[in-house]
């Protein structure tokens, strides 16, 4: 997640904030699982390869047959700090290894997608002006002119907003110094 965060800052510094309203489709209009653990992305997709080389030969075709040998049409490999992530067949870019957090485990919280968006585009224009993340203004000014939701009256650590938000920027401080 924290990732796609900062290639938004690095696209919204290069071609200014018109160009987030591109990026809303790709979080969906439902619920997400974000893994919150401390493993990196390429640390989980060498745990994953790794389980998956333990079961199968990787090629294409043995991957989607293993794949659909389950009932649910999926595998689940646990990594080392116990999160789960769950293997499905991909198709983007000609990749066939689809990987996401599993629900409900260790090291995953689900979000809902205008929370996700909210945050998201909160945390790179909180980056980019300086102010706070929580703050309120900035928050409905996102809502508003990036997102067309409605403005919020307020956010605390007790929403799942305000949760969200400081999740994110406890992920990001150890990238910006």
């Amino acid at each position: 997640m924290i990732f796609l965060v900062r290639m938004l800052i690095s696209i919204t510094k290069q071609s200014g904030p018109h160009v987030l309203k591109r990026y809303i489709q790709y979080f969906g209009n439902s619920t997400t699982d974000l893994y919150t653990g401390n493993m990196h992305e390429k640390e989980i997709a060498a745990y994953c390869l790794d389980g998956i080389k333990k079961e199968i030969t990787i090629n294409k075709d043995a991957y989607e047959k293993w794949i659909v040998s389950s009932a649910g049409c999926y595998q689940t490999i646990i990594l080392p700090d116990n999160s789960e992530w769950i293997l499905k067949i991909g198709n983007i870019h000609g990749r066939y290894v689809h990987i996401h957090p599993g629900r409900n485990v260790p090291h995953t919280v689900r979000v809902k997608a205008n929370v996700l968006k909210t945050c998201f585009f909160v945390q790179v224009h909180s980056r980019l002006s300086k102010k706070d993340p929580l703050n309120i203004d900035l928050i409905n000014q996102v809502r508003k002119d990036i997102l067309n939701l409605s403005p919020i009256k307020f956010v605390t650590y007790n929403h799942e907003l305000g949760r969200i938000i400081d999740l994110f920027s406890q992920y990001l401080q150890p990238y910006e110094k």
